[in-house]
């Protein structure tokens, strides 16, 4: 049986600020990710509300790297 190992996630308006991220920038980047990669979507009160994206901590650390990518090809 596998168990899960995520014991924290962080939001996306977290990341963006630890990371000096623009969030709307940042939007477009995760959808280049897939759950296997770290990021979730994390539902709750209100009902009908969309959620919000959260990260495990593999996902920060992919989301830096996709990051990385994206300012490498601006420059």
């Amino acid at each position: 049986m596998q168990l899960n190992r995520i014991s924290a996630i962080w939001t996306l308006a977290h990341v963006a600020a630890e990371l000096d991220g623009d969030e709307d920038w940042l939007c477009d980047i995760i959808g280049e990710m897939e759950p296997e990669d770290g990021v979730i979507q994390v539902y709750g009160p209100p009902l009908g509300e969309d959620g919000t994206i959260a990260f495990s901590a593999s996902g920060v650390e992919n989301l830096r790297n996709l990051i990385d990518i994206h300012k490498a090809k601006r420059s």
